[in-house]
């Protein structure tokens, strides 16, 4: 065996020593070098058995498939007749919401689309309903809908050869 400092032959038995480190086998010359380490001892790497995760995978819904109401087009309108109906301002109907006063403001000014938390606190409060169903001719395909091209339009003239 070769001394792996000065790469002389070793005679006996290396020395194990550590040097900035890393672990050498060394002479005895070198092994000044270096630090003594514990006898070295081969390190059983025991690997446990380990269970197998089936993974099963879901099929992703599309997005659009938990969609299944939209807000009706006049909910400010519907809203505002509700609120005043029960006699109350916009600040104590928030209030009694623990809602700002300034998001139902935006909401029956229609700068605002009230989220499903909002709107659903609206529906009990006020008892309305400010979604409908939505029918299939409501529903817009997802597909491209492809518009006129230069080629439709066009009168492609064919090389003779």
């Amino acid at each position: 065996m070769q001394c792996e400092i000065c790469g002389m032959d070793i005679k006996g038995t290396p020395t194990r020593v550590t040097v900035e480190g890393t672990v050498l086998d060394v002479c005895g010359k070198c092994a000044r070098y270096g630090k003594p380490t514990d006898k070295w001892t081969p390190v059983s790497r025991k690997m446990m058995p380990t269970e197998r995760v089936v993974v099963t995978h879901k099929p992703r819904r599309d997005a659009f498939d938990k969609i299944g109401d939209e807000i009706v087009a006049d909910y400010a309108r519907i809203i505002r007749k509700a609120r005043e109906s029960q006699g109350l301002t916009i600040e104590e109907r928030a209030s009694k919401m623990m809602e700002k006063s300034t998001l139902l403001r935006k909401i029956e000014r229609e700068e605002l689309l009230p989220e499903d938390t909002v709107r659903k606190k609206l529906e009990t409060e006020l008892n309305i309903k400010l979604t409908e169903k939505l029918t299939s001719q409501d529903q817009r395909g997802g597909g491209f809908i492809r518009g006129t091209t230069l080629g439709d339009v066009a009168i492609i003239k064919k090389k003779a050869k």
